[in-house]
């Protein structure tokens, strides 16, 4: 399967529709000028349910993040825990995943105030827990692919109830197109969930969805310097290309479901996605370690 992304800047369809490429920073909704440092407003939501997605630019400090990219850099759980499956053409991705909330500094990244607070504010203030994390690399000249997904595609049949999650995306490093910045559908959250089907060595979404639906959104590319960060529907149509550069992408993708669609308590297969409590940690504690500290994230 050719891969539907860029190629199809400026298609039109019937004479009537044309898809354009724009950069998620276009975007980018300024809060008002009364916003709490760690709560969006009212049109920030509105921009997030509309389109799918929103940017959040400069979430975490640069010194946060230069402690998660030299975390990545020297643990030694990490570089031996990297895999992923293969790419419609047969490239492997590349990953590091896990469920629960570790007591480390990668599990601090889950529960920071900040991080739950606005995943909650975009899933109308419901309770939520930790889904999974994924911190996702691209090393320099990787032709790894991701093929146009959705990622409740899989999680509904992982025992998600309900479309009620997001993914959290924290660049750790300079995130563009050349690099292979994720890129998401505008508005195509608002389709429901599409049937996955086999395209080459992977899965991914009908590619004929995905056709109709470039014909007639917005493409938006998540680029993105290190510690923005772009939350997005798990029902969001995304893909990413291959790094063409010389310098390596990552980013730390952070999912959270909403405790009403947690996976039956009785579904052994899905026991790693099951609910458990989520304990919020202050945003101070990524750079004192203090890990034990917790707050109340009730809306």
């Amino acid at each position: 399967m050719t891969r539907l992304g860029n190629n199809h800047a400026n298609h039109e369809s019937n004479g009537e529709n044309t898809m354009s490429t724009i950069s998620v920073k276009t975007l980018t909704t300024d809060p008002s000028p009364n916003q709490s440092l760690n709560r969006l407003d009212q049109s920030q939501v509105d921009a997030y349910n509309r389109d799918g997605l929103l940017l959040v630019p400069g979430l975490f400090h640069n010194v946060e993040i230069d402690l998660l990219k030299q975390l990545t850099q020297i643990d030694p759980t990490i570089e031996h825990g990297i895999g992923g499956p293969l790419d419609s053409h047969g490239n492997a991705s590349e990953f590091f995943a896990f469920s629960g909330v570790p007591d480390d500094l990668l599990g601090a990244f889950v529960r920071v105030e900040r991080l739950v607070k606005t995943s909650q504010d975009l899933l109308a203030g419901q309770d939520i827990y930790h889904w999974h994390t994924k911190l996702s690399f691209k090393p320099p000249g990787t032709k790894a692919c991701w093929d146009w997904h959705q990622d409740y595609g899989s999680w509904y049949k992982e025992g998600a109830l309900y479309p009620n999650s997001l993914t959290a995306m924290i660049a750790v490093d300079p995130v563009n197109q050349e690099n292979g910045c994720v890129e998401i559908i505008r508005g195509s959250h608002l389709c429901g969930r599409i049937d996955h089907i086999p395209v080459g060595h992977s899965m991914g979404a009908d590619p004929l969805w995905v056709e109709w639906l470039l014909e007639r959104n917005d493409l938006v590319l998540c680029e993105m310097t290190p510690g923005d960060c772009v939350f997005f529907h798990s029902n969001a149509l995304h893909s990413s290309g291959p790094n063409l550069t010389d310098h390596p992408r990552t980013v730390l993708q952070v999912s959270y479901n909403a405790v009403d669609s947690a996976p039956p308590d009785n579904s052994l297969s899905f026991a790693s996605h099951r609910f458990e409590p989520l304990t919020t940690i202050p945003d101070t504690a990524l750079l004192s370690h203090n890990w034990g500290e917790t707050v109340d994230v009730k809306a």
